[in-house]
């Protein structure tokens, strides 16, 4: 009897670790299904190969906005980011101490990361809802206008 007794301990014991063992991925990361998303798994815009993307689409004061910039051009092309704020009015550009500008390399997946800080001494030192507005210029001197999704600041 107390060898039955220590299998079924035994068998109950592996059960347990069986089912506790049954994890359930969180969504967030089952969104985010790429090797790649690790903190930049947000919305993104994608206007003639070239893609702008948030890592996320609300922050606290203080904290940064990430952006990454991707490049799939078989040419060099150069971009510049601008802060603008949603008024009663509609979108306008806000004067923030803001305008970052770079020239990303040709090739597949070719991409940087870029931020702007809020808070006080950031670039956005407002609650509000905001948006970032990206000019690529293309080898051929085309300029494309994008937009990223609209991005809540709060206190």
């Amino acid at each position: 009897m107390k060898t039955f007794g220590k299998v079924l301990l035994a068998g109950t014991l592996a059960l347990g670790g069986l089912t506790a063992m049954n994890v359930e991925t969180p969504k967030a990361q089952a969104d985010g299904a790429s090797e790649f998303c690790r903190y930049i798994c947000g919305p993104k815009e994608t206007l003639n190969n070239f893609t702008i993307q948030l890592s996320n689409t609300e922050y606290k004061m203080g904290q940064n906005i990430i952006l990454r910039a991707t490049n799939d051009n078989a040419y060099d092309v150069h971009y510049q980011a601008s802060v603008e704020k949603q008024y009663d009015t509609g979108w306008d550009y806000y004067d923030a101490d803001f305008r970052y500008g770079s020239l990303l390399p040709a090739g597949t997946n070719v991409y940087e990361d870029f931020d702007a800080e809020t808070g006080n001494g950031g670039a956005i030192s407002e609650p509000g809802t905001y948006r970032m507005k990206i000019e690529v210029t293309h080898a051929n001197g085309h300029v494309d206008t994008m937009y990223t999704a609209p991005i809540t600041l709060v206190n």
